[in-house]
């Protein structure tokens, strides 16, 4: 959605979000380009853990098992409020967006965008895998980057 397409509420929820993110210090933003820059693409490859018979009968689901790399940069985007409190499962836009979208899009949304992929993997295994696989993940960094340099308050 565009900004001119928003409500008073959505645009003051726009601000609220963008200013949490803005409070953090230089250093934090800075580790988490840092970490982004040093993803190789080994760290893309999301590999598969469970599946296993636990004892006769019983099996393990499979699911998702991400390198170490993007499980920092999760935790980094969660402490640097780009995951917000928002009604993430009914913010249907989030997924249809693709790679090629988010750089056009809000910070907001980008924000929300975040939000969905990371909450989503806990209801539904490989959400973030999708989203590294499809771009979305990295295209997310690239756009953070891009507010942070140019258009952070």
């Amino acid at each position: 959605m565009s900004r001119d397409h928003r409500t008073r509420e959505e645009t003051a929820d726009d601000r609220r979000i963008e200013a949490a993110m803005a409070a953090h210090p230089s250093e934090r933003w800075r580790e988490l380009f840092a970490a982004a820059d040093a993803l190789e693409p080994a760290d893309l490859v999301v590999g598969a853990g469970g599946g296993q018979e636990l004892r006769p009968g019983v099996f393990q689901m499979r699911f998702p098992v991400y390198s170490d790399a993007i499980n920092r940069i999760r935790g980094m985007l969660a402490a640097l409020d780009v995951v917000v409190v928002f009604d993430w499962m009914d913010w249907a836009p989030g997924f249809r967006y693709s790679a090629q979208i988010v750089p056009d899009m809000p910070i907001a949304d980008v924000a929300r965008l975040t939000t969905a992929i990371l909450r989503g993997e806990r209801f539904a295994d490989g959400t973030i895998a999708r989203a590294v696989e499809s771009g979305v993940f990295t295209a997310v960094l690239d756009r953070l980057r891009v507010w942070y340099d140019t258009e952070r308050a």
